[in-house]
């Protein structure tokens, strides 16, 4: 068995996020899922997910993205699979 087999699901998860395919997160067991809403839960899931913990929403700003009341979050750029190229510009020019 590989070591990517043995991963744990935040792992597997983060690998798939890198990759562009979360929707290989969803069971197809489950026919009746909103995957929109789906998606919304991982992602949302993801900002938990952050090295810095500053970055994490707070559990009222989880409620308002799940329940619709605001904008729905971006997957953060450290599990995007491609960052905007503007960053790395930046990133550049501060070195």
């Amino acid at each position: 068995m590989s070591e990517f087999e043995q991963a744990n699901l935040i792992s597997w998860a983060r690998h798939l996020a890198r990759r562009g395919k979360l929707q290989d997160l969803f069971d197809p067991a489950l026919q009746s899922m909103d995957q929109d809403q789906a998606l919304l839960c991982i992602t949302v899931a993801f900002l938990h997910l952050q090295r810095s913990p500053v970055k994490w929403p707070s559990i009222k700003e989880v409620v308002g993205m799940l329940s619709g009341d605001s904008e729905p979050p971006h997957l953060p750029i450290e599990f995007s699979p491609s960052p905007p190229s503007n960053l790395f510009k930046y990133r550049k020019k501060a070195r």
